[in-house]
């Protein structure tokens, strides 16, 4: 067996249409299958993405840690690109010594375009690629600064921060997240990963990404998911597991995910605060709300987009305490004193059995927390 690890792009001369895999430990692996020689193209152990008919494959050019394949049938040239030149040379002086025992006629040099995306000499910078086709992109194990925001002006569909190094602080000027608010990767982005990052709080920008539908944080320092994340109305996967979490919003109790994971928390270790209702407890719910909660609310219900260098550090500090009323789906203020908690497990469509946890869930002031109490619903 003859195999390889790196980053994997893909070119369909027939189609015209690119791919490219999201990760550099990418597998290229060629094994004899009863008899037959075949190239897989893995993005993981197992699981084949591409396979190719040895016999069918036509050029082969290695140019320092760039090795190009190009295939009869299907009419693909595959780059592979790995940080180990030495790794290159051996897995291309391996190729050529099976074509020569196979005694199959390859081509060592030809014309191909696909060089051009990634430069011709020994460099691995992207060189003229038109962004129209980019709908992947990791930018993992990296020591970001900050991500620009002209990323949300890309049709990326899958984006992946995982394992890198960002410069994400609680106070002053915050860019990091600007690129959420720019409408075009607000249409685009279904997948979403920020594993591994140190990240303490889930950015409120993310509520701009209305099309996302998979979302993973895990193994990061989160203590609590902010009850914005059900603004995300299409969110069917979350994986949150290797957090700090001890309950989730309510906000996410009616959704039936596909797929969920929420293990390695600390939602054992949570016992919340069930006081018996008095009337101390609501006394101030005729309390006139602040000018500062009615201008988060009137940003939050007229769907304003903006970045953090825009408006007031006290203003969008707010919004980690923005939510909807359990009883009537108003936009409101949090507040901690009047929160309730029920006992449930996550619904998902398989059906997979999972542990209850606690929810937590406001009722919006004086209405509907009045009209709760007066049924002896609230505990």
């Amino acid at each position: 067996m003859i195999s390889i690890t790196g980053y994997i792009f893909i070119d369909s001369m027939s189609s015209g249409r690119k791919y490219g895999t999201r990760v550099n430990h990418s597998i290229v692996e060629i094994s004899n299958v009863n008899g037959t020689y075949t190239i897989f193209l893995m993005e993981r152990p197992n699981q084949v993405e591409f396979e190719y008919k040895f016999h069918n494959l036509d050029g082969l050019i290695f140019l320092d840690k760039k090795i190009v394949l190009r295939f009869r049938k299907p009419r693909h040239e595959v780059v592979i690109l790995t940080n180990d030149v030495g790794k290159a040379k051996n897995f291309s002086n391996d190729l050529i010594c099976l074509i020569k025992n196979l005694n199959l006629n390859i081509s060592e040099s030809f014309q191909t375009d696909i060089l051009k995306f990634f430069g011709n000499n020994s460099s691995n910078t992207l060189s003229g690629f038109d962004v129209e086709y980019l709908r992947t992109v990791a930018l993992e194990n990296c020591d970001l600064s900050y991500l620009p925001a002209g990323i949300g002006n890309l049709p990326i569909v899958s984006l992946s921060l995982n394992g890198s190094k960002l410069n994400m602080p609680d106070s002053g000027r915050n860019y990091v997240w600007d690129w959420m608010t720019k409408d075009i990767i607000s249409r685009t982005l279904n997948e979403f990963e920020m594993n591994s990052i140190g990240l303490k709080k889930l950015p409120y920008e993310i509520i701009y990404l209305k099309k996302l539908h998979s979302l993973s944080v895990s193994n990061n320092a989160l203590t609590y998911l902010p009850h914005f994340i059900g603004e995300l109305s299409k969110l069917r996967t979350l994986f949150v597991d290797g957090n700090k979490i001890k309950f989730f919003p309510d906000c996410l109790s009616d959704v039936y995910f596909r797929k969920i994971k929420i293990v390695n928390n600390n939602f054992n270790d949570f016992i919340p605060d069930f006081l018996e209702p008095n009337v101390n407890k609501y006394s101030d719910l005729l309390t006139v709300p602040t000018l500062l909660n009615l201008s988060v609310v009137s940003l939050m219900t007229n769907h304003v987009k903006f970045s953090r260098q825009t408006i007031p550090y006290t203003l969008w500090t707010c919004y980690d305490l923005i939510g909807r009323c359990k009883y009537c789906g108003k936009v409101m203020i949090l507040d901690k004193k009047y929160e309730q908690y029920f006992f449930d497990s996550p619904r998902t469509k398989k059906m997979i059995p999972m542990e209850d946890i606690y929810w937590q869930f406001f009722l919006c002031r004086p209405s509907c927390l009045i009209v709760r109490y007066e049924e002896n619903i609230i505990i």
